[in-house]
């Protein structure tokens, strides 16, 4: 591309007005972008970037920019600092601009308007990341003139304003929001379209405007006036990449409808798949892709030939992590987001497959972990003080995924002998360096522990099982049973470690799980190794505490957000039970998943999402026999 030129302001330092820290960052960050030849390819010569800028350094530059050479086809302005309207005019204020002073002190837009008339570029794009930007429409009257619209050759401009004229602009993280958007779309984050070789920045607005303005808080705005030949901001990083692993799953669809609408949604799910191996989400993995899987109809294989092509495409995008559970989890969330559809033979049987291929996937995953344990010891630990509350919470995970893979493999799917060497390796790891690690922190552990214990003592580990338990349950009486809750806000971790540190002072409701299910599960495992007596004598030191157990009626929703239906369970301790017998007499009968495939992939949705429980995993009061560890166990496998 020849005869282009960008011009990036960005303004943090004022002489009268309030200062800003993330101006001159945007600025420069969208200079960055769009000057490399392969985004942008604007002229480096004749491009600048202006930081904290006079009034009459930005005339000089623009002076220069325009008339000092040879005519421009493509001139783009990016401006990030404060903005006003006043008197019918957009001005953007610059280092020496007087608040009082608008006119004589400050960038209009129409003057800015009328130099790019002169100069006439064939296509200009003004991008402002400022308060009240919307206000730029004052002052298109300067080019809505006949002299200078429509006619062969006259000037086309596109504006991106990125708040409304009565809007404040936000900044997140060291960037304006609608800069961080457009970014987004520069970059290939945010899919626009793979057909055509570059963008348009009103394809990009469009964007820009959906992403921010879901927020509620500021609407951008983008407005294009002349606009004809190609597109030109800036090149497009999915031109030509319909055979990239994502956009594969489109090819050789046999329904023109179903291709359709895979086509329709599929772009919902390009965010989360780019940020798989950087920024792993999977609440909005599982809710992008649930939508895709919907659309493939209901054809007998359709849907299940769809999510195998989206789990291998994403899984090749996780494996560009270092977590080495990224694959893992990926493949968990693809195969969660069947479940709405496991009432169909078809997706089940994929299911139990799937399951099988995670089991061994999590398998592989332990084993580094556990390798990496052997290299160095403490190699769980991050460091800081977050790893007070962070790193048991670390610990049940690990042991509740490999609890996971144990339940997958004794049931058939893969080497039972070998599921339980890995458990036993990894449980006496654990103990070696992290037993005071071992403790009842958030209620976040209810999955993983519930996971982890049943099956251990499915696999025989009785004695592995009941040390776990001793540690989190005498862990859980020593603070009584105040566990955080699973979705504590993290500026509120530190409050809650000091609040439960003896001598304990109140925790407020927004730190404590009011009721737990963590300290629940605890109590009803205590069957599974024979430690009922130790668990009983200990209730009276946690006598007022409110348990309370979700049992789902639909597990075909149990990956959702909201799971709909269901039954809470509520115990209190002291006031209606006294004891694990007085539990077990007083829980409910409840429905458990009739296949495999839906068991399974049930305690994968909860291994993601651990606001939930898979208490089936647990068998039926009546079926273990108080103090006979082993029948227990036997039991235990025969009610799975």
């Amino acid at each position: 591309m020849s005869g282009r030129a960008l011009l990036a302001i960005g303004c943090d330092a004022y002489a009268e007005l309030d200062p800003l820290s993330g101006a001159e960052a945007d600025a420069a960050a969208i200079f960055a972008s769009l000057i490399r030849p392969e985004v942008g390819d604007y002229d480096a010569g004749r491009s600048k970037l202006l930081r904290s800028p006079t009034l009459q350094q930005v005339r000089d530059t623009l002076t220069e920019m325009l008339f000092a050479n040879e005519s421009l086809d493509t001139l783009t302005i990016a401006f990030a600092g404060h903005g006003a309207v006043n008197g019918g005019s957009f001005y953007m204020a610059m280092s020496d601009t007087r608040g009082r002073a608008l006119s004589a002190t400050a960038l209009s837009l129409a003057d800015l308007f009328r130099m790019i008339a002169e100069a006439a570029p064939k296509q200009t794009y003004i991008v402002i990341d400022a308060c009240e930007s919307g206000g730029l429409i004052s002052d298109l009257n300067v080019i809505l003139k006949s002299e200078v619209m429509g006619e062969l050759g006259t000037p086309g401009v596109t504006l991106l304003a990125t708040a409304a004229s009565n809007q404040a602009a936000i900044e997140e993280n060291g960037h304006g929001v609608g800069t961080a958007a457009l970014l987004a779309c520069i970059s290939g984050e945010i899919l626009l379209q793979d057909s055509m070789p570059a963008l348009d920045l009103v394809e990009i607005g469009r964007a820009v405007s959906a992403r921010v303005g879901a927020a509620g808080e500021q609407m951008p705005v983008v407005w294009g006036l002349n606009l004809y030949g190609p597109a030109g901001f800036c090149k497009n990083p999915h031109a030509g990449t319909g055979n990239a692993p994502l956009r594969s799953v489109l090819a050789g669809w046999p329904d023109g409808n179903t291709a359709a609408a895979i086509r329709r949604n599929l772009r919902h799910l390009w965010e989360p798949y780019v940020a798989i191996s950087k920024r792993w989400d999977a609440r909005s993995f599982v809710d992008a892709l649930t939508p895709l899987l919907r659309g493939a109809g209901d054809s007998p294989g359709m849907r299940t030939d769809l999510a195998r092509r989206v789990t291998e495409a994403c899984a090749a995008q996780a494996r560009e992590s270092r977590d080495h559970f990224r694959e893992v989890e990926v493949r968990a969330a693809c195969a969660v987001a069947l479940l709405p559809f496991a009432d169909d033979s078809d997706v089940q049987i994929y299911l139990a497959k799937a399951c099988e291929e995670i089991a061994q996937a999590v398998r592989m995953a332990v084993e580094d972990a556990t390798a990496a344990i052997d290299t160095y010891s403490f190699a769980l630990v991050t460091g800081g003080m977050g790893d007070l509350f962070n790193l048991p919470i670390r610990i049940a995970k690990l042991i509740g995924w490999a609890g996971f893979a144990t339940h997958v493999q004794l049931d058939g799917g893969g080497p039972a002998q070998g599921a339980k060497k890995m458990l036993a390796g990894l449980i006496t790891r654990i103990f070696e360096t992290y037993s005071l690690s071992l403790v009842a922190m958030s209620d976040a552990q209810a999955p993983y522990t519930l996971t982890a214990l049943t099956a251990a003592a499915r696999a025989g580990l009785l004695e592995e099982g009941e040390r776990i338990l001793g540690h989190l349950f005498s862990s859980s009486v020593q603070c009584g049973g105040r566990v955080a809750r699973a979705d504590i806000e993290p500026s509120k971790i530190l409050g809650f470690l000091l609040a439960r540190t003896p001598p304990a002072t109140r925790l407020s409701i927004d730190m404590v799980a009011q009721p737990t299910e963590l300290v629940l599960v605890l109590i009803r495992a205590s069957r599974l190794f024979g430690l009922m007596d130790e668990v009983d004598i200990s209730l009276s030191q946690l006598d007022h505490l409110a348990l309370n157990a979700y049992l789902a009626d639909d597990f075909r929703s149990f990956g959702d957000e909201m799971i709909s239906g269901g039954l809470n369970a509520v115990f209190h301790i002291g006031h209606d039970v006294w004891s694990v017998g007085d539990i077990e007499t007083a829980w409910p009968l409840h429905p458990s998943p009739n296949h495999k495939g839906t068991r399974w992939t049930a305690v994968l949705a909860s291994l993601l999402f651990p606001d939930r429980t898979p208490w089936f995993l647990l068998p039926a009061p009546a079926i273990i026999e108080a103090g006979h560890r082993e029948e227990a166990a036997r039991n235990l496998q025969a009610s799975l």
